[in-house]
């Protein structure tokens, strides 16, 4: 059996973007989501929510499928789908945003950009033998951070949130056994300065990695 494709594509915004392109980026969103993006105060989580919808349509248009943000619809816990197009899944941290989209079964990407926090205020997050592994880091908080993404792409690839009890969700091993299916958990290598983990449905995958400049986005609106 050929594995199936999963991508993902992120983009970098270590600076703001000129004032005029954001705008433009902006007023191609469906409504409810400009407005979203407008409300927030701080222009890094500005930047991540427009970026990453328009990554999502970026996909779209790779993919060649028909659909537009406008055909975004949401689960009861605010999950994000389209009816008729491979699962995908946004996530962000620091100045990096990606979209992971799979070509088959359900997917989930957390990113993180590790910084040295008290990981003990954290200790009922974790499961027994994950903590085991963290108290052993010899360089923290990389191992902390490993686990955390690991548990959240399985939790944002499930759909069921940050709203479980998060130490009965051990992710040692690369397959894991959660909410009635197994996912394979997977390190994704976007940049040496952050922790990236996608969570899959799907046993046999092919990944690929592919950075996309804000330019690239904003040239498929102005032009």
């Amino acid at each position: 059996m050929l594995p199936a494709n999963v991508f993902v594509y992120y983009a970098n915004y270590d600076t703001p973007m000129p004032a005029h392109i954001f705008s433009k980026l902006a007023a191609v969103l469906p409504e409810g989501l400009r407005t979203a993006i407008y409300r927030y105060r701080r222009w890094e989580d500005a930047h991540a929510a427009l970026l990453g919808k328009h990554l999502l349509q970026y996909s779209l248009r790779r993919q060649q499928l028909p659909h537009t943000l406008k055909d975004i619809e949401y689960t009861t816990y605010r999950r994000p789908f389209i009816k008729g197009t491979p699962d995908f899944n946004i996530t962000h941290s620091g100045n990096i945003v990606a979209c992971a989209v799979a070509e088959k079964g359900r997917i989930g990407i957390d990113i993180e950009k590790p910084q040295l926090l008290p990981a003990d205020d954290f200790r009922q997050q974790f499961s027994r033998e994950e903590w085991n592994d963290i108290s052993l880091d010899p360089a923290p908080p990389a191992v902390f951070y490993k686990y955390w993404t690991r548990k959240e792409a399985v939790l944002k690839a499930a759909g069921t949130g940050l709203n479980e009890e998060l130490h009965l969700l051990n992710t040692t091993t690369d397959i894991i056994f959660y909410d009635q299916h197994t996912w394979q958990l997977q390190p994704i290598s976007i940049t040496p300065a952050y922790t990236c983990h996608l969570a899959c449905s799907e046993m046999n995958i092919t990944v690929s990695v592919q950075e996309v400049s804000t330019s690239e986005l904003a040239a498929a609106v102005i032009l």
